[in-house]
C-alpha cells in the first residue's frame, strides 16, 4: 500500500503585540520557539502599535491594517501558519481571521486574551469609566503602567522599572496608554465575542489563573462559546498577565510548538487530535 503524505506542520507564529504596544513583548519567547522550530513573526502594526496611534483611534482601522501586516508576513509562500496574539493582541487575531479566508491558516493562539477589563490590579476609578465615556472625556484620562506590570517575576519586574525610566515602550507595553485607546480596545473585544461561535478555526487559549487585567473566570466564561472539540485551554499557575515574559513563558513556547504539531494539515475547520477522535484535548488543570 502506497505511503500516505503527511501535511505539513506549522512552523510559522505570527504573534500581535498588546495594545499601543511594540513585539518588544514576545522578545523573551524567540530563542525558547526557535529551539522548538517555531518561526516567530512579530509585525508592527500601523494605527495600533505604539508610535502610531491615530489621534482618533478606532478599532476597525487597527484590524484593517492588522490585516494588511499579517497578509504582508506571510507573503506569498504555501507553508501554513498560525496567528495569535497577546492581550487585545489576541482579540486583533480573532478580528483578522474573522475578515476573510486567509490561505494558509492552521489555528489560533490566544495569550492572556483581553475579553473583558476585571482583573484584581485595574485602578479603583476603572469601574467609572463610563461616567469619563459618557461626558466625552476619555481623551483626558490614562491608564498608567504600575507593578506589578504583568509580572510575577521580581527580576523582571526590576527590568521593567528600569526600562520605564529611559523608554517609553517597555517590554510589557508603554508607560500609559490612553483612556480613548482602552475604549476601543473593549469596542474591539465586545465584537469579537458577538462572532466568536463563527470561527471554525483550532484555537489554543493560555491565560494565568492570577491574571491581574482579565480574569480567568471571564475568559473562560466567554469561550464557553466555543466548542469543546475546537479548544485547547491551559491555565498557568506561575504567571501573571504578560506570560511571554513571566515564569511560565518556557512552558508557553512549549504549549505553543504542541498545537501547531496538533493542527497540521487543518485549514479553516476544526482540527483532530493525534488519537483521531475529532477533539482537540480541553486541559483546565485545576
Amino acid at each position: 500500500m502506497p505511503h500516505k503524505p503527511q501535511p505539513a506542520a506549522a512552523h510559522r507564529l505570527v504573534l500581535l503585540h498588546g495594545l499601543a504596544s511594540t513585539p518588544k513583548e514576545f522578545g523573551m519567547m524567540v530563542h525558547p520557539l526557535r529551539r522548538l522550530g517555531v518561526k516567530l513573526v512579530t509585525p508592527e502594526v500601523p494605527l495600533y502599535s505604539y508610535g502610531s496611534l491615530a489621534e482618533a483611534p478606532r478599532w476597525q482601522d487597527w484590524v484593517a491594517s492588522a490585516t494588511e501586516c499579517v497578509e504582508a508576513a506571510v507573503g506569498s509562500s504555501p507553508e501554513p501558519y498560525v496567528l495569535g496574539g497577546l492581550c487585545t493582541g489576541a482579540m486583533l487575531a480573532l478580528a483578522v481571521a474573522a475578515t476573510r479566508p486567509l490561505p494558509g491558516l492552521r489555528g489560533l493562539a490566544l495569550l492572556s486574551p483581553l475579553f473583558s477589563y476585571d482583573g484584581w490590579a485595574l485602578p479603583w476609578w476603572y469601574r467609572m469609566r463610563h461616567l469619563a465615556y459618557w461626558m466625552h472625556l476619555e481623551r483626558h484620562f490614562s491608564m498608567r503602567e504600575r507593578a506589578p506590570y504583568g509580572l510575577k517575576n521580581e527580576r523582571m519586574r526590576q527590568l521593567v522599572r528600569s526600562q520605564l525610566q529611559t523608554e517609553q515602550a517597555t517590554l510589557v507595553g508603554p508607560a500609559q496608554v490612553s483612556l480613548q485607546v482602552v475604549r476601543e480596545s473593549e469596542r474591539l473585544s465586545h465584537h469579537v465575542v458577538s462572532g466568536l461561535s463563527r470561527q471554525t478555526l483550532p484555537m489554543l487559549a493560555l491565560h494565568a489563573r492570577a491574571d491581574e487585567i482579565c480574569s480567568l473566570q471571564s475568559m473562560q466564561q466567554v469561550l464557553g462559546r466555543v466548542p469543546p472539540q475546537q479548544l485547547r485551554l491551559s491555565v498557568l499557575e506561575d504567571s501573571y498577565h504578560m506570560i511571554t515574559a513571566d515564569n511560565d513563558r518556557q512552558r508557553v513556547a512549549a504549549e505553543l510548538a504542541d498545537f501547531m504539531t496538533r493542527v497540521a494539515g487543518t485549514d479553516s475547520v476544526a482540527s483532530t487530535d493525534t488519537a483521531g477522535s475529532g477533539k482537540m484535548n480541553l486541559i483546565t488543570r485545576d
